[in-house]
């Protein structure tokens, strides 16, 4: 993993409970790469599909390039203390009041017991009992010395991490908060996360294997679109400074730095599938499907891919993922391809991915184009504009600058529904003349429209306007 220091044996020991070994018969990437029989698809920038094996053996595991550049699905702050409390709450006893699934086999000490003798010797291991004090457990909270009495390179990652999605948790349910411990489950959810992405960043791209790893990083995958490999940079910075760090405030500035890169969303979304994926290998597959915008993620990657995210997550035989290259590749099991291709072969081609802008997002000529590449907006949803879909702006800026990831973006149905009859009502105050607010808008210009649409959104919700 880039370090000289061996990895904790507790994250060790919940990898090797969590991860299973690799398949043995799976050729290694050089033979991925050495023969490249195409696989039916009419997609302007397809996804690159090639055989693993030197024959390309119709019967043989298929490697393909999965696509990034399609948007990250938003969970709100309300569904994620839903998803976070029912998560809790239905974590098995086992798992949620104990720490056995993370530490099979070793003296496990308390973290309410105080610590002492050298394990307080440093400026950083006194403020981090300090830390663990505010939270109302003191002693080791986050299990950081279990492996010993100095806090090693991982040690720092876990608590960096840790410090970096803490504040997302103070937003579950009180009622929730009281039943359980939530510095236990921070301190499980730091430890787990930091296996898993340790995992996705190492240097030299190793294959992930089955089990919730995999499915770990194809949901992340789905979910964040082309941010996934933001989240994964951000976290190989973290990954590189923690261990550096000599104070609790670095640690805490490189914690809060990761969170300011990825954003709350990403953050909320990495939460939701860390804690998800706690627990036996199963875990994260068979609570995925319950996840809040989950479904929004498995369209987009059809859309996109012409997989079946869950599918694909569970029958890979592994995943590579190359933070340099920004690349993440499968290699998947012939009946997965197969669905794919009869879908197209039987006149359901997968939607146009769309032109690629300058910024990164996509743009299509038609909203019927954008509504087959994305799908709907998600449950609960509808798909806004923030510069109107009007006939006079398609005439003056042309259908690319209107449909496009960018300007479309989903908004709650009520809150929706609030900003078109507000377009749809005169405001003299606004406006300063008898004209409704779409009509004053449409003499605008884009920029202007775009400033006054994203304004209108944050007034409206906060019932300003």
């Amino acid at each position: 993993m880039g370090t000289q220091r061996p990895l904790r044996v507790g994250a060790l020991a919940l990898a090797a409970l969590m991860l299973v070994t690799a398949c043995a018969t799976g050729a290694p990437m050089g033979a991925a790469h050495r023969s490249s029989p195409s696989v039916p698809h009419d997609q302007p920038e397809s996804w690159a599909l090639e055989s693993e094996a030197e024959g390309g053996s119709q019967e043989e595991a298929i490697f393909t390039k999965l696509p990034t550049d399609f948007v990250p699905v938003q969970v709100s702050d309300a569904e994620f203390s839903v998803a976070m409390a029912n998560l809790w709450l239905d974590m098995p006893l086992r798992v949620a009041a104990s720490r056995p699934p993370l530490y099979v086999g070793r003296r496990l000490a308390l973290a309410s017991a105080p610590l002492s003798g050298e394990a307080w010797q440093s400026d950083l291991a006194r403020s981090y009992g300090q830390f663990c004090e505010r939270c109302g457990t003191p002693g080791d909270c986050l299990t950081l010395f279990e492996d010993g009495s100095r806090l090693q390179d991982d040690d720092k990652r876990s608590l960096a991490l840790a410090l970096a999605v803490r504040p997302a948790l103070e937003g579950v349910n009180a009622e929730v908060r009281a039943m359980l411990n939530p510095t236990q489950m921070l301190a499980m959810l730091s430890i787990s996360i930091t296996v898993y992405m340790a995992l996705l960043v190492a240097p030299v791209p190793e294959p992930v294997t089955k089990g919730a790893a995999l499915v770990f990083s194809a949901a992340l995958w789905g979910y964040l679109g082309y941010e996934f490999f933001d989240l994964l940079r951000a976290y190989a910075q973290l990954y590189e400074n923690a261990p550096r760090a000599s104070t609790f405030a670095e640690l805490r500035e490189i914690g809060e730095r990761f969170g300011r890169v990825i954003g709350p969303n990403s953050v909320r979304i990495l939460v939701i599938v860390g804690t998800a994926a706690i627990g036996e290998t199963a875990a994260l597959a068979s609570r995925a499907p319950k996840l809040p915008g989950f479904a929004q993620a498995s369209e987009r990657v059809a859309a996109s891919a012409g997989l079946v995210l869950l599918e694909t997550a569970t029958g890979a035989e592994r995943v590579i993922v190359s933070v340099p290259e920004g690349t993440i590749r499968m290699v998947l099991a012939p009946h997965a391809v197969a669905m794919a291709a009869r879908g197209v072969g039987a006149g359901s081609p997968a939607p146009s991915r769309g032109k690629l802008l300058p910024n990164g997002h996509r743009a299509w000529g038609s909203y019927s184009g954008f509504k087959s590449a994305m799908g709907s907006a998600g449950p609960g949803k509808e798909w806004h504009h923030i510069v109107e879909q009007t006939p006079g702006n398609v005439n003056r800026f042309g259908g690319e600058a209107l449909q496009n990831t960018e300007n479309v973006i989903a908004l709650d149905k009520a809150l929706h529904g609030k900003v078109s009859a507000f377009y749809s009502s005169v405001q003299w105050g606004i406006t300063k003349s008898g004209l409704t607010v779409r009509q004053w808008l449409s003499l605008q210009s884009y920029e202007a429209q775009r400033e006054f649409g994203l304004r209108a959104i944050a007034n409206i919700s906060k019932g300003v306007w």
